[in-house]
């Protein structure tokens, strides 16, 4: 038998839809499955991406099964889902949880949350469609600024952190399109940079308020950007596996040598490897002048390790995801790529544009070139360099070697035309190592507060307890004694005067 293709009719559970698709794979070892579901509302979207089948569809055209089908007999896999549909599925999944396994504290947050959510991407809808200036735009952010700091204050209040909460509206509303011919090794890269450049496209400004850099520049200079980054990604990688096996370094190492050059390329294509521009009353070569005054030679030091993106597109070896092995082309693994891909473009282009930034300060005519209207003032220009550097300073001083401690990493990843944030929990041992005296102090500091939390809890609860003890058994008792004494004397004063007139 050549292929297996399963037309469902009606939704399965999920525990039996495993189950039938083990039973097929005993069956039939080795054939190639495709499975056409009507609706991926009725399953979550994990489990999709998770499931041992060659090809994936949801209500397909007869073309499309067609073309499907000759794709997975040559050995390719194909994998199509509304996304949309999928994310109002988990809505409905999440909301039908029960409440009391979440907690008063969790169900408010999610509540707050979402709200703040929803009122940040209709603020950012507007200002992306708008493009006005003056007293409006300075009104939109300044209520931007007033929801993320809400949103600040409700992690404090209710949830403490805000990696230990997933909000609904992160998710993607996008169509879920893998269409990969072959399978394996180099085979994944054109994939994953046609969903980036696909993704990247009309991208506007996140809730990261992080790269400020980039969001600085131009829209199209950002695109051509992205668009520079992963050309040159491609180039270097295919580069690597041709020349993989006279290599005498590891690739690794050859792809972390090859890191400036790659950078100092994508900034020669932004601009235009002959494109002149005055400058102090006389023309000058732009990329020429860009090169030598930018520092491109630093690594990102929270940009997450590569070699599981290099292992997988140049060697096919499989990935380790939550403590499972997954190989590189199957859907949950291809997109766990294209996030740690995501993550390297966005750090690459927030680093070059920087750079930019720079060279804008001292250089008008290149700043009408590379930055929007209202950063052509110099004032405007110098509180972003300044707002950076205070960034900047702040993360390397106190939030990196926390969470360095705290075994977590940001990502930065594309989602529904925007960029975002997530964390990623991995070890980060060594690099405690390497930081400086000031941020190791941090990290003892928290140690110092972790060790003497859980005494601390018990005095407090101890001094509680006492104080309780003596304001209901000591000193509750000694009230209720007085006003007893008052009340007896108070009777009694009333009843001598009721006799006294009697007497009388």
């Amino acid at each position: 038998m050549q292929l297996i293709c399963w037309i469902q009719q009606d939704p399965l559970a999920s525990n039996a839809l495993n189950e039938e698709l083990k039973q097929w794979g005993l069956r039939e070892p080795g054939t190639p499955l495709i499975l056409i579901i009507n609706n991926s509302k009725n399953y979550q979207q994990d489990l999709l991406l998770k499931l041992k089948v060659d090809g994936l569809l949801e209500q397909p055209s007869l073309a499309e099964i067609s073309e499907a089908m000759e794709l997975v007999i040559k050995g390719g896999r194909v994998f199509r889902i509304n996304q949309e549909e999928n994310l109002n599925n988990t809505r409905a999944y999440n909301n039908q949880k029960n409440p009391y396994n979440q907690g008063l504290g969790c169900i408010l947050l999610n509540s707050g949350l979402m709200q703040v959510e929803w009122e940040i991407n209709r603020i950012l809808q507007i200002i992306a469609t708008e493009r006005k200036s003056g007293l409006f735009t300075f009104v939109m952010y300044g209520r931007l600024r007033e929801l993320r700091m809400a949103r600040k204050i409700l992690h404090f209040i209710w949830g403490g952190s805000s990696e230990n909460v997933q909000i609904e509206n992160h998710e993607s509303k996008e169509n879920l399109h893998i269409w990969l011919p072959q399978r394996g090794g180099i085979n994944l890269l054109g994939q994953l940079q046609l969903n980036l450049a696909n993704s990247c496209k009309d991208l506007v400004a996140g809730e990261s308020n992080q790269l400020l850099a980039l969001e600085a520049l131009l829209p199209e200079r950002r695109q051509n950007l992205f668009e520079c980054l992963l050309n040159e990604f491609k180039i270097l990688v295919e580069k690597i596996s041709l020349e993989k096996t006279n290599m005498e370094s590891s690739v690794v190492d050859l792809w972390l040598n090859q890191q400036l050059l790659l950078r100092q390329r994508a900034l020669l294509q932004l601009v235009g490897p002959y494109t002149q521009m005055p400058k102090e009353g006389s023309l000058v070569r732009l990329a020429d002048t860009l090169l030598q005054t930018s520092n491109l030679q630093d690594e990102d030091p929270d940009l997450c390790s590569l070699y599981p993106i290099l292992m997988a597109l140049i060697d096919g070896k499989p990935l380790l995801i939550n403590g499972q092995l997954m190989a590189p082309d199957q859907p949950y693994a291809l997109l766990h790529l294209q996030s740690l891909l995501s993550n390297w473009l966005l750090r690459s282009a927030e680093r070059i544009a920087k750079e930019v930034l720079e060279a804008c300060s001292g250089w008008p005519e290149l700043r009408r070139t590379m930055l929007p209207a209202k950063f052509l003032p110099t004032r405007e220009l110098d509180r972003l360099r300044n707002r950076l550097n205070s960034i900047e300073r702040w993360q390397s001083l106190f939030v990196r070697p926390v969470a360095i401690y705290e075994s977590k990493r940001t990502l930065y990843t594309i989602r529904a035309g925007k960029w975002c944030s997530q964390v990623l929990i991995e070890p980060r041992d060594h690099e405690l190592k390497t930081l400086s005296w000031w941020q190791q102090a941090i990290t003892i500091l928290l140690e110092a507060r972790d060790a003497l939390a859980p005494q601390l809890e018990i005095l407090i609860n101890r001094i509680g307890t006492l104080m309780v003890l003596l304001l209901t058994r000591v000193l509750g008792r000694a009230i209720g004694l007085i006003g007893r004494g008052i009340m007896q004397g108070l009777g009694k004063g009333i009843q001598n005067s009721a006799l006294s007139g009697d007497k009388l």
